[in-house]
């Protein structure tokens, strides 16, 4: 663990600007590099992160202001209506739900930056691991664009279900910086998860801009930048396809200028 810390503190790398050090994936191991992608992607999500917990916290403070001004109503009354307690019943539960949310969020949060322990053959599940990345990303994802979500058939993975969280969320802070210079009326992100020929496979797509030719052939290499401010900037592109290939897996890219971009990753079933 020490070596991989050593090699993310002097590498310095942002999803923006990637250093030469890291420009040769092969000479870093791929869990280092994985924990340095998740915190790149952690500093662009904290900010969207905070205003979707800032929502139900203030429903929660709100609603606990109201039970103890319903609390100190009951005990100026022997026998409380039937109306009052149903108005303290109901804060509860808002209260109660309020925290159920901010939790939840922080538990994805937090289960996306921490390491899964090590254990014997892991098993992900694809439709959790997609649905788990997409309530991650949301305030951003939804900020800018209306999401059709179809989740279909997948079979079990052999891997963390970090690995498929990371490659997802990847993909989906590429799309979102696809669209991010037009209206939020005029995107669309598509996510599809379902099984083709005995393989689970997740679609992402966009209705983007697109992307050139020229781009398209080497989006995934380390460092390569669309000036138009295309997410192929940083290292999560690259970092994505070696994760899905270490499990057996690829991620393929299809687009046309105009057309939106379409990414593919298809993952073995476990055995």
């Amino acid at each position: 663990m020490k070596e991989e810390d050593d090699m993310l503190s002097s590498a310095r790398v942002s999803k923006d600007r990637p250093t030469p050090e890291l420009l040769e994936l092969s000479s870093i191991p791929t869990e280092a590099l994985a924990r340095l992608d998740r915190l790149a992607t952690a500093s662009v999500l904290a900010a969207g992160l905070a205003h979707e917990i800032a929502n139900p916290l203030g429903v929660l403070l709100g609603a606990l202001d109201a039970l103890e001004r319903q609390v100190r109503d009951l005990r100026r009354h022997a026998a409380p209506s039937a109306s009052a307690l149903a108005a303290l019943a109901g804060d509860l539960e808002l209260s109660s739900t309020s925290a159920g949310i901010i939790t939840d969020l922080v538990h994805d949060f937090q289960t996306f930056l921490r390491p899964e322990p090590r254990r014997a053959a892991p098993v992900a599940d694809v439709r959790e691991a997609v649905e788990r990345a997409l309530r991650i990303t949301r305030p951003r994802l939804h900020a800018l664009a209306r999401v059709d979500l179809e989740l279909r058939d997948a079979l079990p993975v052999a891997a963390p279900a970090s690995r498929i969280v990371q490659i997802v969320l990847n993909l989906l802070l590429n799309a979102t910086e696809a669209l991010a210079s037009r209206s939020r009326a005029e995107n669309l992100v598509t996510v599809r998860v379902d099984v083709v020929a005995g393989r689970s496979l997740i679609e992402i797509s966009d209705n983007g801009p697109g992307l050139p030719e020229t781009l398209r052939e080497r989006i995934f290499e380390p460092g390569v930048s669309d000036k138009g401010g295309r997410a192929s900037s940083g290292l999560g592109l690259a970092i994505s396809r070696d994760l899905a290939r270490k499990m057996g897996g690829d991620i393929t890219v299809s687009s046309l200028p105009g057309a939106g971009t379409t990414f593919l990753v298809t993952l073995p079933p476990a055995t």
